[in-house]
């Protein structure tokens, strides 16, 4: 059940172009002024593809409005118990667990924000959060949904796309995919917690995916950024 419901989140075309949100200021959702095709929407929310984000605000607003549709609870800005660091959501479902995400708007791949992501949340995942029982940690880095397709440059930006993916889990995190709509411990389907429909995760899944995190050889939880 959980792949189909993983599939009914479609791979889009990285060539296409998908309407930009520069800034949102209203009251409506985040996406209310772009122009939207009816099959990039799912069950009133637009595929996390559908739409290009110039900043992270309004990406992560998105992401937000996604998970609250799918009866997750979310709280945002979430500080640590010595307020030395603040997590960008914080997501349970009792079919899943808790987890959190920090979410970056890494547009064109700039490296900068690439690295930022993995301190901030090699960092806030050595805090202690008393009010959250933190189960799983993902990086959510909105890489462009759609790369130009010339001088190889989609290969390589799927490539980069997918050693990050590997790096993540390799430090027992997961990344936030876009194309999936789900949180990917690793490349196959059956490491990935989706973000629609996450009752449909069983508890072998979660054993699963709890056994690939187990697996990795690095304890993302072992580091000390004071050291």
């Amino acid at each position: 059940m959980r792949e189909a419901s993983l599939a009914k989140s479609p791979l889009k075309q990285l060539h296409t172009t998908k309407p930009m949100i520069r800034r949102h200021n209203g009251d409506g959702p985040v996406w209310e002024d772009a122009e939207i095709n009816e099959s990039d929407m799912i069950n009133g929310i637009p595929h996390l593809t559908a739409v290009e984000y110039e900043r992270e605000q309004e990406f992560k607003q998105h992401i937000i409005s996604l998970l609250e549709a799918y009866d997750w609870n979310v709280d945002t800005e979430v500080l640590d118990d010595e307020r030395r660091g603040r997590v960008d959501i914080v997501a349970e479902h009792p079919a899943v667990g808790c987890v959190a995400i920090e979410v970056k708007r890494t547009r064109n791949y700039t490296t900068r924000h690439i690295a930022e992501g993995f301190a901030q949340i090699l960092n806030y995942r050595s805090y202690t959060y008393s009010d959250h029982d933190i189960d799983y940690w993902a990086l959510a880095p909105g890489f462009d949904g759609e790369i130009r397709p010339y001088r190889n440059r989609r290969k390589r930006h799927i490539q980069v796309r997918n050693m990050f993916r590997r790096t993540l889990a390799e430090l027992k995190l997961g990344m936030l995919s876009r194309r999936r709509e789900a949180i990917a411990f690793g490349k196959q389907l059956d490491w990935c917690i989706p973000l629609r429909d996450p009752e449909t995760m069983t508890e072998d899944d979660l054993d699963t995916i709890n056994e690939k995190i187990a697996s990795r050889e690095w304890d993302a939880s072992g580091y000390d950024p004071r050291q």
